[in-house]
């Protein structure tokens, strides 16, 4: 898969310096062009951002395990290689807030992706474990890492029927478990993790999210289960349509299929297409393509020299007043005026409204 891209990094475990007792992390990253970038994550981080944008926060939580937060930009595909991070077995949490990326995992090289709508909990005991990262997106990713026993205590040694599995002690035998990722959940651990905070209380706002995570994961796997004591075939099944709709829209935003044309792909109907659609995203399948359209001429007003109405007609618009239009009601400026400043280094974000 590795020659496929154009970047490959690896994570190596770098038992030397920092803190007494600590564990620092390197991460490489080497790209096409042989410009290096080098990333060493512990108590004493140092964080370089010569080839990639790149924000990492790791913080160890005071009773065990960590919380990984980061936020990256991908310009070209990349191979991220993990290699043994602890030596120990870890309960990881996984979810890409924003864009998506995808896992191979040792035991099997099943593929598994990470997305806005979908996160995973896996064991990882140690074993190179690759994430494949398409190029042209920014990502959050956030992720949960505990040992088994903690686990375990942070559920006051009562875990749920539905995460018993990743107890068993044979990691080969252990399926990720699969959660819902709804369009509120993800709004409150980005909300969460944006508030500023001083040095001193970043640690307990840290451990603060991890916790939240983990309930919002329980959560979101307790609805399923209670959808399944009665309508829980149709419930699954609609929500796997509205997942699958919403990848059509992404890949066809210059003609996407209208809300009728998309339910009977699916075969569903608009009304049970729509309501699968606020339960996941908070919005109509209307609002989300238009969330989405917003989004990826953001990202064409940052990287590239387009003109408005390219970026209109890219992003599905034939007429720019109208996309100027929209896009100033989701980010609170006109397109044009946020090229100029992004493109001369005025300004390298807007509020997400």
């Amino acid at each position: 898969m590795a020659g496929r891209h154009d970047a490959e990094c690896t994570i190596s475990d770098l038992r030397q310096g920092g803190r007494s007792g600590s564990t620092l992390y390197k991460m490489e990253l080497e790209l096409a062009s042989g410009e290096k970038d080098q990333i060493v994550v512990g108590p004493d981080r140092d964080i370089s951002d010569q080839v990639i944008h790149r924000h990492h926060e790791r913080i160890s939580l005071s009773n065990g395990g960590n919380v990984d937060y980061q936020r990256l930009t991908v310009d070209q595909d990349m191979v991220i290689t993990a290699g043994s991070i602890s030596g120990k077995k870890l309960i990881i949490a996984m979810v890409a807030l924003e864009g998506e990326y995808s896992m191979i995992r040792p035991e099997d090289g099943s593929e598994i992706l990470f997305s806005s709508v979908q996160g995973h909990l896996f064991v990882h005991d140690g074993k190179d474990t690759s994430f494949t990262l398409p190029g042209g997106q920014n990502i959050q990713t956030l992720g949960l890492s505990l040992t088994p026993d903690v686990f375990q205590r942070y559920f006051d040694n009562s875990v749920p029927e539905s995460l018993q599995p990743l107890l068993q002690p044979d990691v080969e035998s252990i399926e990720p478990i699969s959660f819902s990722v709804t369009h509120a959940m993800r709004e409150t651990l980005i909300q969460n993790l944006s508030i500023e905070t001083s040095p001193s209380l970043q640690q307990i706002k840290m451990e603060g999210i991890g916790l939240l995570y983990l309930t919002l994961i329980e959560q979101s796997l307790r609805a399923t289960a209670d959808a399944d004591d009665g309508q829980l075939l149709v419930k699954r099944a609609d929500i796997d349509k509205a997942q699958r709709a919403y990848q059509m829209l992404q890949d066809n935003l210059q003609e996407p299929p209208c809300l009728s044309d998309l339910a009977v792909k699916l075969g569903t109907t608009e009304k049970r297409l729509n309501q699968a659609f606020r339960e996941l995203y908070s919005d109509t399948v209307f609002e989300v393509l238009r969330d989405v359209r917003m989004k990826k001429a953001k990202i064409l007003l940052e990287r590239t020299d387009m003109a408005i109405k390219e970026v209109a007609w890219e992003v599905g618009y034939n007429h720019s007043t109208n996309f100027s239009t929209a896009f100033n009601q989701k980010y609170g400026v006109p397109p044009a005026e946020y090229a100029r400043k992004v493109r001369s280094g005025v300004v390298r974000l807007v509020k997400n409204a």
